[in-house]
């Protein structure tokens, strides 16, 4: 199991950490007031291949640690592999993403990339042997899981329903309240005080009494923390049911 899970970790450091705000926009040939003058992204286009190629390379950057615990001719397998299917199902998803609703392409785009991690483990078999490291590789996991891809994916939600709805940054006010949010929902959860994560969404509130005033904030407001508080609880689930050691 620790094999998959340090995949997973690398998965979120080289496709959520290592790729900026920016990245992600101009792979999407997204046009909007952010790009200024630039003209790099012509008209109806899918996807920007500059970037896409930029964040296909440096997504696989975590992964050449397999050269370290893995042999010469299964880590190339495996990195050729990653790289072409990373390539391809993120053009794919720059197409959907001017088609469907973001949140939906977000989630089945998230859910090819780790099969892809699983057929490559089925193929290659890493054995890392980080059994000694596992508790710690679950909480790096649920660490890295529990900010930028629950941001990304709450951003991704409001947009989908308020289209004229300014994109938020990572590190932005209001994102870095979701976050400690989440974290001590997360923290709560593990020490079994459920009643304490009521108490941080009151807090919350009571901070915003008077703008939630206005109905669209409101709304907002009510679909951002409820949406933060359901993916936390979900990765905590997650986590929770990872075995206490390897199988």
């Amino acid at each position: 199991m620790e094999n998959y899970l340090i995949l997973l970790i690398f998965h979120l450091i080289g496709d959520f950490y290592l790729q900026t705000t920016k990245v992600a926009r101009c792979k999407n040939a997204a046009k909007g007031k952010l790009c200024g003058e630039c003209q790099k992204c012509k008209n109806n286009i899918w996807f920007n291949g500059e970037y896409l190629r930029m964040h296909s390379v440096l997504y696989i950057v975590p992964f050449l640690v397999l050269y370290f615990v893995a042999g010469w001719k299964s880590a190339t397998g495996a990195i050729a592999i990653l790289l072409a299917t990373h390539i391809l199902i993120d053009a794919t998803a720059c197409y959907f993403n001017k088609k469907m609703k973001q949140t939906v392409v977000f989630i089945i785009d998230q859910m090819l990339h780790m099969g892809v991690l699983c057929v490559i483990l089925h193929i290659f078999g890493f054995n890392c042997d980080a059994g000694r490291y596992y508790e710690a590789l679950k909480i790096v996991f649920l660490s890295l899981a529990l900010i930028m891809p629950c941001s990304i994916m709450i951003n991704k939600l409001i947009q989908d329903i308020y289209p004229n709805s300014n994109e938020t940054g990572m590190f932005d006010v209001g994102s870095m309240i979701g976050v400690m949010e989440r974290i001590l929902t997360v923290v709560f959860a593990c020490l079994g005080n459920f009643s304490a994560i009521a108490i941080i969404i009151t807090i919350k509130t009571w901070a915003r009494t008077n703008d939630l005033k206005e109905t669209e904030f409101r709304n907002k407001y009510l679909l951002g923390t409820l949406t933060s508080l359901v993916l936390a609880l979900l990765i905590f689930i997650i986590y929770s049911n990872f075995p206490h050691q390897e199988l």
